[in-house]
């Protein structure tokens, strides 16, 4: 297969991964106590599950397809040193990738969203409704990642593309990783770009905003992330 050909696969993995992200997510707390869900919202869940284990297989066809093209670029870079452009394409989209995959650290310009429970609020008796949710997690990560963000945390934690995020009480869990609030999300890319999408009106920050979260941007000159250290030894 070409060139062109990966990078098209590539892109389509990876835009279709993006879109899911928001669903991977679970409705069990772990006292196994279930969110209430009518019919349409329990189909939907089966289908998220589904989704997300045809993520999970898919990173893993990914990496694979990572590992190949990394031996191919140590050919290039032996035997082809003449064709220094076509090397440098290989090498731009394995960079790319390990971002994506968190196999790399990574820095540069970008925003941090902070989102914090509101204070008591006397009109409302659940305190289900002045806490921030999985949902607002997901709310804010989907918008950074259609706005090009390259790289993405919550309170340090790298976020990729099959990560899973789930709502206990007062804290989200990340990746089996428990986060109390405030919950801390950074993105690194277009800082300009990123923070205006998130105040697109009746958008993301509207949507914070009138479900009692506190929320809180800024732009940042430079985000440092590291790898993420994968149990399969990438």
């Amino acid at each position: 297969m070409g060139l062109k050909g990966k990078h098209v696969i590539f892109s389509f993995i990876l835009l279709v991964a993006g879109f899911l992200l928001a669903f991977g997510y679970k409705l069990a707390n772990e006292n196994g106590k279930i969110v209430s869900m009518n019919e349409e919202e329990l189909q939907e869940e089966l289908q998220y599950q589904e989704q997300l284990n045809d993520i999970e297989q898919e990173n893993k066809e990914l990496r694979s397809e990572l590992e190949s093209l990394r031996n191919e670029i140590r050919d290039f870079e032996e035997k082809l040193g003449s064709q220094e452009e076509q090397v440098n394409t290989y090498i731009e989209d394995r960079n790319r990738l390990e971002v994506l995959t968190g196999d790399v650290p990574v820095e540069g310009p970008g925003i941090t969203v902070t989102l914090k429970d509101a204070e008591y609020i006397p009109n409302e008796d659940n305190v289900n409704d002045y806490i921030v949710h999985d949902l607002h997690v997901h709310l804010v990560i989907n918008e950074l990642l259609a706005s090009g963000a390259n790289a993405i945390s919550i309170n340090g934690q790298r976020i990729l593309k099959d990560s899973y995020i789930t709502c206990t009480g007062p804290v989200i869990t990340v990746d089996g990783k428990k986060h109390p609030a405030p919950f801390v999300i950074q993105a690194i890319g277009d800082s300009e770009v990123l923070e205006a999408s998130m105040a697109l009106q009746n958008g993301v920050l509207d949507r914070l905003v009138s479900d009692h979260v506190e929320v809180n941007i800024e732009s940042n000159d430079n985000i440092s992330m590291d790898a993420v250290v994968s149990s399969e030894g990438w």
